[in-house]
């Protein structure tokens, strides 16, 4: 990795698409991918399944700077918790780009509004996991703040490695409009929707 780095005439570089979630969460979204040949027609080995620590020094050795920890619920009354968790996670640990998630749930403006409050600066979106509609009508007011703030969201919403029932570029084409100035990442490119995606940049 350095002498890629150097290739470009970098030093270092800064990765906010890695994840640090509670032992018992990333457990579970290690046995999906375990699990996933089915769904994709391929395995989905998970490389550096390592303790937190062992992670961390990896991305380090690897000239990162600067990670995430992109946690994401799957159900109601758990984003809280995580945002918790994350921000105690940002404490221990500097250079991770103290991050927080949110649901569709009547609570959720008040506890983004509060991640925020606590330093968050980036949040993590993800619809296909979670199984909602960014057009959910919950989530205007998360977007609102989010927008005001200028804070950005790093959202899944392409269909890949299985579509889901909210995944697609239209959803995310619709808060777009609703919401000029908010800044969306959309992870893994949006694929396999890309082409789709690129077009709303």
């Amino acid at each position: 990795m350095a002498r890629l780095l150097d290739s470009v005439g970098l030093t270092s570089m800064v990765d906010i698409h890695t994840h640090f979630m509670p032992n018992r969460v990333m457990d579970k979204v290690w046995a999906y991918f375990d699990a996933v040949g089915p769904l994709t027609g391929r395995e989905w080995p998970i490389k550096y399944r390592l303790d937190e620590q062992a992670r961390v020094a990896v991305l380090r050795s690897f000239g990162v700077t600067a990670f995430s920890s992109l946690v994401y619920p799957h159900k109601p009354d758990m984003a809280g918790w995580l945002n918790g968790w994350a921000t105690q996670f940002a404490q221990l640990t500097p250079d991770c780009i103290h991050t927080a998630t949110f649901y569709p749930e009547p609570g959720a403006p008040a506890y983004v509004q509060r991640a925020i409050d606590d330093g968050a600066r980036l949040f993590k979106a993800h619809v296909q996991v979670g199984d909602y509609s960014p057009t959910d009508p919950l989530l205007e007011p998360v977007w609102d703040i989010l927008e005001r703030h200028r804070i950005p969201t790093v959202m899944h919403a392409g269909s890949g490695p299985a579509p889901g029932r909210f995944t697609g570029p239209e959803p995310v084409a619709e808060i777009m409009r609703r919401h000029p100035g908010l800044m969306l990442i959309i992870a893994h490119m949006g694929l396999p929707e890309y082409r789709e995606f690129l077009d709303l940049a």
